[in-house]
């Protein structure tokens, strides 16, 4: 039903993959090799060192890409995938000289188109130089959607609504990043409600969750400063007050339990469901996301299972008051090991960037295409991996061995649109990314390729 970027991705993904745009103070500044303007910025190498540190491991399921047309593109634009789900998938591209940024739409994996909302860039920023990147997307339908972008060189972000599917836009009011390593995240529950994370990285950083209650026309802080949730979290709400965090799995966060809120998002506590009678009473499993429909909601439960893994489903119908296990596939067994480290799990609820890995082996990788449809990626070496696509409503998973894919053995990110279309994001040499999109549900996989985003396509109306 939906991928998108939690706000902790979006933050460690500026600060670990753009070095000159790192937390600190930031300034135009002529590169000292090239005929280009950068933002600048200066950072101590003790707090640079922690920052990657925790970063590094938080970078796994960003959907961060290079999308490259000709030689030098390769080196300097990027795709983001920022959202799959209700029947679209929104690519954003980045050129990593200009800070130039596009997005594209598809609602079928094959045929992209720009829906990039006309911007003009403040006054002072060099010519051939963008100060926004778009880095944030939510689409309640193909036609009703928001895109949220934040200035590289300050902690003010824009919002835009489309009601046409990105033909035409409106501005809508904007919000904060509440540091300049920062950044923020929004998502939908209805074309009504809706929430916008901030999520402020660095020694002045700061974190908030706001509300709106008429589709983005206005918002109000629900809370500055959360209580017992996490904030690396990033926040899916069924309700106006009850909504689940979770965190990526990366070897720095826990992902053995998931954060409950009844009260809007002021207050949080920790959840685990009750263990299968087939899994043993003290094992320990990894939660992901959960995905609502109305008040019908799933969230996958990844068991170790002896040399293989299990996933589970629970499944709620009153908006996630009370979970049972799904009766059709209550256990969906792939290969390859799942090792949780008792005591890399329980050293913080939250975080901890110095500890062992909570989760090491050849961990699946998970991506709901809805509440009913489950993608589940088996990594492996060059077209040796496999993904199974998972029906709660029917009783047969096939499975698909990976073609036209380099290995999926190290950080991969999965967003699935429908049971026939997804994208895959591989890490590539330098830092980088490509991104790959299937629209015959995995049989055969093909590498995107958009045009280098430019500050005339940005401003174009």
């Amino acid at each position: 039903m939906e991928f998108v970027l939690s706000m902790a991705q979006l933050a460690c993904r500026r600060m670990c993959s753009s070095p000159l745009r790192h937390e600190s103070t930031l300034r135009w500044r002529k590169h000292p090799t090239q005929s280009i303007w950068k933002y600048h910025s200066v950072m101590s190498a003790s707090r640079k060192s922690l920052i990657l540190a925790i970063c590094g491991a938080m970078l796994i399921a960003i959907g961060l890409a290079v999308s490259p047309n000709t030689a030098s593109a390769a080196t300097t634009t990027s795709t983001n995938v920022l959202y799959a789900g209700h029947g679209v998938g929104i690519v954003a591209t980045y050129d990593l000289n200009t800070g130039c940024s596009e997005v594209f739409l598809s609602t079928d994996m094959i045929k992209w188109r720009n829906i990039t909302p006309p911007l003009k860039s403040p006054a002072g920023i060099p010519k051939g130089q963008c100060p926004y990147v778009w880095n944030s997307a939510y689409f309640v339908s193909p036609s009703d959607g928001w895109l949220l972008a934040r200035n590289g060189g300050s902690t003010n972000t824009i919002l835009r609504h489309t009601v046409d599917g990105g033909r035409t836009w409106i501005a809508q009011p904007g919000g904060d990043t509440g540091s300049n390593g920062g950044g923020e995240s929004i998502s939908f529950v209805s074309a009504a409600l809706g929430w916008r994370q901030q999520f402020g990285f660095g020694s002045n950083g700061n974190y908030s969750l706001e509300r709106t209650l008429n589709g983005g026309a206005k918002w109000t802080t629900r809370s500055p400063d959360p209580q017992g949730s996490c904030i690396f979290a990033n926040d899916v709400f069924a309700t106006a007050t009850v909504g689940f965090a979770s965190v990526a799995w990366a070897p720095a966060t826990n992902a053995t339990h998931l954060w409950r809120t009844s009260d809007g998002g002021v207050d949080w506590s920790l959840m685990t469901l009750p263990r299968p009678s087939s899994v043993p009473s003290t094992a320990l499993g990894l939660y992901g996301k959960p995905v609502f429909s109305g008040l019908t909601g799933v969230v996958p439960v990844d068991y170790p299972d002896g040399s293989r893994q299990a996933v589970y489903f629970y499944v709620t119908h009153d908006g996630g008051l009370k979970w049972t296990l799904d009766t059709v596939h209550p256990r969906v067994v792939v290969g390859g090991d799942l090792r949780i480290n008792r005591q890399g799990a329980a050293a913080q609820p939250c975080l901890d960037g110095t500890s062992v890995p909570v989760a090491s082996g050849h961990v699946v990788v998970i991506s709901p295409a809805g509440p009913t449809t489950w993608w589940i990626l088996q990594p492996g070496g060059k077209d040796q991996g496999s993904v199974s696509i998972v029906s709660l409503n029917g009783s047969h998973v096939p499975s698909t061995k990976l073609r036209d894919l380099p290995s999926t053995l190290n950080e991969t990110a999965l967003a699935a649109l429908n049971s026939k279309g997804a994208l895959l994001t591989l890490p590539i040499p330098y830092g980088y990314q490509s991104t790959y999109e299937t629209s015959n549900s995995g049989g055969t996989w093909k590498k995107i390729d958009f045009p280098t985003p430019t500050e005339t396509s940005a401003e174009a109306g």
